[in-house]
């Protein structure tokens, strides 16, 4: 689904929320009802939470918005507030509600997730919590294994888990006869009847349970390398590949599955990964799949797509978080070549984030360069680097950028390379935005991605006189200040990211009317202020 799909979708959410937030009609409420769903095929959760809400205040007996709204909740991370949600829904559904599958079916993966959050999985009520999963995904696929599969593969997932930790959980049932049993139930349903979502993902999983390599690879590919893949598809894979059947550590062809999968959803619109710093080192460092297992999932491209997020991989050691000292992180930063802003030495590595991150004086709630350090955590992340020195700045007012010396040199990290022109203002024109989103882990951005307008050559009109603004979707939050936005193809930065909108951002080039956007300044037009030592 392209971006301006979803940005439709949440519009009309919006809207909707507007309408029941009002007097209504009837139909304003059944219209709703049908966007939950459609918002939660494109993550769109934010809106999809908020619409749910607005829902069962005029609905509460909707058993089925109350179920999308607590699987709202466990993919927002609130996993308790969903089994609470879920468990008074659970009671009052009769046996033959088809709601009462799908009810089970979540408390299932509320349970798990506890269960796989757990930096301790010893304590007694995480491990309580893997049995209730097993417990929940257990009840509808005995009752219906032909129909309740996906209950049959999780059930298989949890109980594959429990015996690689040696924990008695369910020794009655047996992991490889469940996993024939849905194999052999998803064969025989009729292709007509099979859930174009769902289908071929649970039949990847399953063959999975039978240790069947080539099967897992052919099914993931024939859903994986479709146009028309939905990033909640291989976000779910990769969940339970790597959370629930840990193949990264169980085997090499595992490493190599989840490794093209995670490349496969950041070219998604939709797409996006949060992942800790040391668990980046580890991907950095693994082998790459061998091209016929790259090709075999995604088709001749496949070796493309995987070298492609390669280099994100390596431009995201270049990313540092901005810290007070002794402090958390306040924003991000980035390592540049002095030469690419046309300083000297040439070779220097310089550090590039936003003045109202650090500046000299701490104006604008920033921080002073003496209380700043800079961490490239995906390279170290024990290894802070102290600010010797604030080599050139423009107020938040001109371009918000302050180019920073180390006290030490960088050794090991690459610089971002600086992209020779901005892109194209054209459809399905897409950047990329690597921070540490509301100080948390380092985050791949890939969610409305679209670049939306830029004020550079050859056609653009600058408002700010020597100030080059970009606009582009993307999800941002406190912390992203000073993120490095990346063009599509080579990775390389166009504009240091340093405000965002909801709602009222000015249209650029002199344009009427705003809209929803984020804002970053072109870096060659920092670069033209640094060399004309202009601010």
């Amino acid at each position: 689904m392209d971006v301006s799909t979803i940005n439709t979708l949440r519009a009309s959410a919006r809207e909707a929320i507007r309408k029941l937030n009002r007097v209504c009609e009837d139909e304003d409420v059944v219209d709703a009802k049908k966007l939950v769903e459609a918002l939660r095929n494109v993550a769109a959760y934010d809106e999809m939470g908020q619409l749910a809400e607005a829902i069962s205040r005029r609905d509460p007996r909707d058993a089925k918005n109350r179920r999308l709204y607590a699987q709202c909740l466990i993919n927002t991370g609130k996993a308790t507030a969903a089994i609470d949600l879920l468990t008074p829904l659970k009671e009052r559904l009769a046996e033959d509600d088809p709601e009462l599958a799908e009810v089970m079916g979540l408390i299932g993966r509320a349970n798990k997730q506890i269960f796989f959050d757990a930096g301790d999985k010893s304590q007694p009520s995480v491990q309580e919590a893997l049995a209730q999963a097993v417990a929940a995904y257990r009840v509808p696929f005995e009752m219906a294994p032909s129909l309740n599969t996906w209950h049959g593969v999780n059930l298989l997932a949890v109980l594959a888990c429990t015996r690689r930790l040696g924990l008695r959980v369910a020794p009655e049932l047996s992991p490889t006869q469940v996993a024939k049993t849905v194999v052999a139930a998803l064969k025989a349903t009729p292709e007509q009847k099979r859930d174009k979502n769902w289908y071929l993902p649970t039949l990847a999983e399953a063959t999975l349970g039978l240790d069947d390599w080539d099967a897992v690879e052919n099914n993931v590919r024939a859903y994986a390398a479709s146009e028309d893949v939905k990033p909640f598809q291989i976000e779910s894979t990769l969940r339970q590949f790597t959370e629930i059947w840990d193949v990264e550590s169980i085997d090499e062809r595992g490493r190599g599955l989840v490794a093209t999968l995670r490349a496969r959803l950041l070219q998604l619109s939709g797409g996006e990964i949060k992942v800790a710093p040391t668990e980046l080192q580890r991907w950095r460092e693994q082998a790459d799949p061998p091209k016929d297992q790259l090709e075999a999932i995604l088709g001749s491209q496949g070796p493309q797509t995987y070298q492609w997020w390669k280099t994100g991989l390596e431009r995201a050691r270049s990313v540092a978080s901005i810290r007070q000292k002794l402090g958390s992180r306040i924003g991000t930063g980035f390592l540049i070549r002095a030469a690419s802003l046309g300083m000297q030495p040439p070779d220097e590595l310089l550090v590039v984030t936003n003045f109202h991150v650090v500046n000299e004086s701490g104006a604008s709630m920033g921080i002073s360069p003496g209380a700043a350090e800079v961490v490239f955590e995906a390279a170290d992340a024990n290894k802070a680097y102290s600010v010797s020195a604030t080599l050139w700045s423009s107020p938040v007012t001109g371009h918000d950028a302050s180019l920073l010396r180390l006290q030490e040199p960088v050794i090991g990290i690459n610089p971002t390379p600086l992209a020779s022109t901005l892109p194209i203002i054209q459809h399905g024109a897409r950047v990329y935005i690597v921070g540490y989103p509301g100080g948390r882990d380092l985050a791949f951005s890939f969610q409305d991605n679209e670049l939306l307008d830029h004020e550079g050559p050859p056609g653009g009109n600058p408002q700010i006189k020597g100030v080059s603004r970009v606009h582009y979707r993307a999800p941002t939050e406190p912390g992203s200040s000073g993120s490095p936005v990346f063009n599509a193809g080579q990775w390389e930065v166009i504009a240091l990211h340093h405000m965002g909108l909801k709602t009222g951002m000015q249209r650029l080039n002199g344009k009427d009317g705003s809209y929803s956007a984020n804002e970053g300044i072109s870096m060659l037009s920092i670069k033209e202020a640094i060399v004309s030592g202009a601010q």
